[in-house]
């Protein structure tokens, strides 16, 4: 269940949340403490969804400021005019808790803790010690400070299930969002969503409508595959959108999640028995190789892993991105004696000039700063090396950028001059946000054939999803989904 809370600050704006709120939420929380005036009757009159009052202190990440006994007793009241759930802190006095846990009342009780520094170790021992008091559903939100404190969360859901308990388990931060994703489906209560961005009520809360819509986090399954992207940061990464969406084109009931990860060997370690397949993007390309137990040839060559796969009861690494990029080229040019230019010398380059030697081409690497790294690509994909001063004075059949100038928010820059630009040269940005960028526009002025980012974003992402299911992609589908998303329209 999602429950999306209601933060006010005024009446009239309150009852607009709940009428908006509706379509999404299962439950509905009526945050007291973040409003600055309203009618408690008219709000739950206004929901035909179950609600939760809470009335947060600051201590407990809220902003109401009254007395204990003021806070209290508008629980109290909320309990007396029949609020489906009251929420009320483990930090309560005993004897302002009491009331609530042995009185015969029609509300239901959450008890919750929160922990808004870390995850603390003895957190099992803490749930043992709710476990104890006659709460109907028992609320454990902690912060993660490394993604594998997501875990200890996990583990709580697995024992509420064998104890019978119903439990709240989550982690607040950027770095427990893959817990508000997950929580439902590994047996948890609910998890909160927000009604729109700007409207959280704690760190790392992901809106209603992407966990609804997106992550399916409703839907019923008897049985699912995680899958994800491991890379630091992945909040720019479109991974999200694109295979939860040909999951659900194909029916599947398997979901793909956002992790933000520090050290991969520690996340491997503790999130193995969870995940069936990764994407992996920066910086873990490499570092993600001595964790598996077997590398695919290309990937091998390449010295690089984008995409890991469970392979009986190991893991194999792959590179899609070189695939990706040699579908995308070869529809529009045999690359067999072409000259080649590649800008930029950086993991792309290496898995795009792997390819591209491995077809024929004659290559040429520039580097801008770091004339070490040009070297050193040339001298494994067999090139020429030049600076990008010198791009101008070479004979290009085929220009690929696969440097991240171009990139938004810069706009407006291009790695190489038009001056580069020829009628009938084929031009490639690996470059995908935006979908058209400044050198895109340029070759095709100059009347350059042009492959924009997007194809080798869909390419690398569809050889992912054919290596994780067995299935043949939706490739159109994901095309279209990275286009509005782009577009700002997913």
């Amino acid at each position: 269940m999602i429950c999306i809370p209601i933060v006010g600050p005024t009446q009239h704006k309150s009852l607009e949340d709940i009428a908006a709120a509706e379509p999404l939420a299962d439950i509905l929380e009526l945050r007291l403490d973040l409003m600055s005036d309203y009618d408690l009757d008219a709000l739950l009159s206004a929901s035909t969804k179950p609600c939760i009052v809470t009335n947060r202190t600051k201590r407990e990440g809220g902003q109401f400021s009254g007395s204990e006994e003021e806070r209290i007793g508008l629980l109290k009241q909320a309990m007396a005019v029949g609020a489906e759930y009251i929420d009320i802190e483990t930090s309560t006095s005993k004897e302002l808790l009491k009331p609530f846990l042995e009185s015969d009342h029609q509300s239901k009780v959450i008890l919750s803790y929160h922990n808004f520094t870390d995850t603390p170790e003895e957190i099992g021992h803490l749930y043992e010690l709710m476990c104890a008091m006659p709460a109907d559903i028992l609320k454990i939100v902690t912060y993660a400070r490394d993604i594998t404190d997501n875990l200890a969360l996990f583990e709580l859901l697995h024992r509420s299930k064998k104890d019978d308990k119903k439990l709240i388990a989550l982690c607040m931060g950027e770095k427990g969002e893959v817990s508000r994703i997950l929580s439902p489906l590994l047996g948890g209560f609910l998890t909160f969503g927000s009604l729109a961005t700007g409207k959280e009520t704690a760190p790392g809360q992901i809106t209603g409508a992407i966990l609804k819509d997106i992550y399916r986090v409703c839907d019923k399954r008897d049985s699912f595959k995680i899958f994800g992207v491991i890379g630091n940061p992945v909040y720019k990464s479109m991974g999200y959108l694109i295979h939860n969406e040909a999951f659900q084109e194909t029916g599947s009931t398997d979901i793909y999640v956002p992790f933000l990860v520090d050290n991969v060997e520690k996340f491997f370690k503790g999130f193995s028995p969870y995940f069936d397949g990764l994407s992996v993007t920066m910086p873990f390309k490499e570092d993600i190789m001595v964790v598996m137990d077997e590398i695919e040839e290309t990937a091998k060559k390449i010295g690089a892993v984008n995409t890991v796969v469970r392979d009986g009861k190991g893991w194999k690494g792959y590179n899609t991105d070189c695939m990706g990029a040699l579908k995308a080229l070869e529809k529009h040019v045999d690359l067999k004696n072409k000259n080649v230019l590649i800008v930029g010398a950086g993991g792309t380059a290496k898995a795009i000039g792997y390819g591209v030697y491995e077809k024929g081409a004659k290559i040429t690497v520039t580097y801008n700063r770091d004339e070490e790294k040009g070297i050193r690509l040339g001298r494994e994909i067999k090139a020429k090396v030049v600076s990008i001063q010198e791009v101008d004075k070479e004979e290009i059949d085929v220009l690929i950028n696969c440097s991240p100038v171009g990139m938004s928010p810069n706009v407006e820059e291009t790695p190489v001059s038009s001056r580069c630009l020829r009628k009938g040269m084929v031009v490639f940005d690996s470059v995908y946000n935006p979908i058209e960028t400044r050198l895109i526009r340029e070759a095709k002025v100059a009347g350059c054939v042009t492959i924009s980012g997007v194809e080798l974003f869909v390419n690398q992402a569809v050889g992912q999803f054919e290596l994780w299911t067995g299935q043949k992609a939706p490739t159109d589908i994901m095309r279209d989904i990275v286009v509005r998303g782009l577009d700002g329209k997913v």
